[in-house]
């Protein structure tokens, strides 16, 4: 039986690390890179691929799939908090952070409260809620690090923000000439409302140098309210399983991320070791990706029906108008 084991950890692992290298090799060609379509979003895609033709390949190595979701995941969220420095902040100031929160508190609240109305699972929608108000599919994958969701409700959450970041980065600059914003204001529009990081500077670029730098930031600011975003998240789930009065264990990579995080923004963390610490994080991130595309099926996510969708648009069509009318209340 170990040996078993020890072969079912090893098959799941290689191919999920196999899945994470192939997507990065697609997502920097250009043909792909120009679209948006970045390292995170396509692992999940080519594990969904390849777990649906080859659902027997998902089976033999469930174990270390289940090992790349869970532990090697959670190991790339904690890493993810170098990717924020305190150095980034400068050129937004305080109401760019006064922007952000806001733009992340509301958007939670009203994915909680519209996916109620619409009857989903209140995991699904908060999955959803975080990729729309942080950053994508590393935001849905650091919320299943909390909620424990099935691998179909993640897929079809991943899903759903990653289209409706499509939709703006290929739209919001049409809509340039008609705002009346600045370059730098209107990429801080741009930072506050799309999805995947690879969106916003896909978007902002087709705007200019003004927009990509303050798109950037702002997104990244976005990227920083994970922790907290999560934490509360982690506190909806423990008063759904055990009540109001019962005392809520918050799970200990939370704690590492913020750990991380404020350490990096302290500018304590080398930046010969931040880099490589950031990279890691995202491949971490891409195989556990991967590996939950391997687990999951398309039937599933058909059988998700079109309240994902309607709740994945619901939120995003809110980003734009909160965030426009924030943006030209500062400006």
């Amino acid at each position: 039986m170990t040996s078993i084991l020890r072969l079912d950890t090893r098959t799941g692992l290689l191919t999920s690390f196999a899945l994470a290298a192939a997507a990065a090799g697609l997502a920097a060609l250009p043909a792909l890179a120009s679209h948006g379509l970045g390292w995170l979003p396509l692992a999940i895609v080519l594990g969904m691929v390849v777990g649906n033709l080859w659902p027997s390949l998902a089976q033999s190595g469930s174990h270390g799939l289940a090992l790349a979701r869970g532990t090697l995941m959670r190991a790339g969220i904690v890493l993810y908090g170098l990717k924020l420095s305190f150095a980034d902040l400068s050129s937004v100031g305080w109401q760019g952070l006064a922007l952000a929160c806001v733009i992340v508190t509301s958007t939670l609240l009203l994915a909680r409260l519209l996916g109620r109305r619409l009857g989903l699972e209140p995991s699904l929608a908060l999955l959803i809620g975080a990729g729309s108000a942080i950053c994508g599919a590393a935001a849905v994958a650091a919320a299943d690090g909390v909620l424990g969701a099935r691998a179909r409700q993640v897929a079809s959450a991943v899903a759903a923000v990653v289209i409706c970041g499509t939709l703006a980065m290929y739209l919001m600059p049409l809509l340039m000439p008609l705002t009346g914003l600045s370059g730098a204001d209107f990429g801080l529009w741009i930072g506050l409302t799309v999805h995947e990081l690879g969106h916003v500077v896909a978007a902002a670029a087709m705007v200019g140098p003004d927009a990509a730098s303050t798109a950037l930031v702002e997104k990244m600011l976005r990227v920083m309210l994970l922790a907290p975003a999560v934490l509360w998240i982690a506190l909806q789930a423990g008063q759904r399983r055990t009540g109001n009065g019962a005392r809520i264990e918050v799970p200990a990579f939370l704690w590492f991320f913020l750990a991380v995080l404020v350490l990096n923004l302290t500018g304590l963390v080398p930046e010969a070791l931040r880099q490589p610490g950031a990279l890691l994080a995202d491949a971490l991130l891409a195989s556990g990706l991967a590996a939950l595309g391997m687990l999951t099926r398309i039937a599933d996510i058909r059988a998700a029906g079109t309240k994902v969708w309607v709740l994945a648009l619901l939120l995003w069509s809110y980003l734009l108008v909160a965030g426009f009318g924030l943006v030209k209340w500062l400006a």
